[in-house]
């Protein structure tokens, strides 16, 4: 009695690695790649924060998807590089008298994941559109901060999206 309960314990323990052994080693195998890493962006606009801000985010929303682990740079199979290309805020609506009552502000960033022990690019894409509107009347912290999180928003997810989609 005392021994069937040994092999039934045994068995159960198998069986639930052996489920959780295909589930966990199975997100990210396409190209070897398991780990990635997020360098600050590089930046070629005025706004030297938004590398930054764009890096922090980008790590959380991998984190946040699970399938690839965010490492150090180091540690990582590949790199997620990334550069901020242009940022503008345009006019978008008018009230009838011709008064500027929204903006538009857009960001373009060029993306590259780039496998580190061959170097080779597994994604890239360049300028990568996200944007976010305004209105004309409100402090930046009510307006014009949250079109920069709902552009950054359009460029993680599309960049999340494409790198893991058939991963």
């Amino acid at each position: 009695m005392q021994t069937s309960r040994k092999w039934g314990g045994l068995a159960v323990w198998l069986l639930v690695l052996g489920g959780c052994a295909h589930y966990s080693s199975s997100a990210g195998l396409i190209g070897g790649i398991r780990t990635i890493g997020i360098p600050v962006a590089a930046n070629e606009t005025a706004e030297f924060d938004i590398g930054e801000l764009l890096s922090e985010r980008m790590g959380d929303a991998y984190t946040s998807d699970g399938k690839l682990r965010v490492v150090d740079e180091e540690s990582a199979d590949a790199l997620l590089q990334l550069k901020v290309k242009s940022l503008e805020d345009r006019p978008f609506t008018y009230t009838a008298s011709e008064q500027t009552e929204q903006y538009r502000f857009s960001l373009l960033v060029d993306v590259a994941l780039v496998r580190l022990a061959d170097e080779s690019r597994l994604f890239e894409m360049e300028r990568l559109e996200g944007w976010g509107t305004y209105d004309a009347s409100l402090d930046d912290e009510e307006g014009r901060d949250q079109a920069v999180e709902a552009a950054l928003d359009m460029i993680i997810e599309e960049i999340v999206d494409r790198t893991t989609a058939s991963w």
